[in-house]
């Protein structure tokens, strides 16, 4: 019992000094601005973007960026039924962000791109399925939008 109660006690110290903190936790401020985007591709996520960056574009801070996004989003066939009706599609969303940071020496153009993608049933009914596809866009084009602001915030 004796020792239950040791290990217990070993574990909650182990656990509460172990200094985990999340990666967007509050002491990681995003400390950026964005001076120009351009948008190319696909109009949904170009039209997501540019609302949820417009935030970062009136900013006074040191690290401004110049940035060109190039977004695609494709639906792949995954599976097909014994009738060759189509069964199941992979929904890919795809930027490809090609920035400069301003104040740097060179100002070295640099790229990185990112990618989700999901596979889903096909429904029956249209207007569900692209209710249901624009819904998906819409939660991948956030994840992407996550991504571009972690890396851009961790830019050094």
């Amino acid at each position: 019992m004796i020792k239950k109660i040791i290990l217990l006690i070993f574990i909650i110290f182990g656990l509460t000094n172990c200094g985990y903190t999340p990666m967007l936790s509050e002491n990681n401020k995003i400390d950026f601005t964005i001076v120009n985007l351009e948008l190319l591709g696909n109009k949904t996520i170009n039209n997501f973007f540019e609302k949820k960056l417009n935030q970062y574009s009136n900013n006074a801070n040191d690290k401004k960026y110049k940035i060109l996004i190039y977004s695609d989003y494709k639906k792949i066939n995954v599976a097909k039924d014994s009738t060759g009706n189509v069964t199941n599609l992979k929904l890919v969303s795809t930027i490809d962000v090609t920035y400069v940071l301003y104040g740097e020496s060179k100002n070295q153009e640099k790229k990185i791109s990112f990618s989700e993608s999901i596979i889903i049933k096909k429904n029956d009914n249209t207007f569900e399925q692209n209710n249901y596809e624009r819904n998906v866009l819409n939660n991948l084009s956030q994840l992407l939008l996550n991504k571009l602001v972690f890396h851009l915030s961790k830019e050094e």
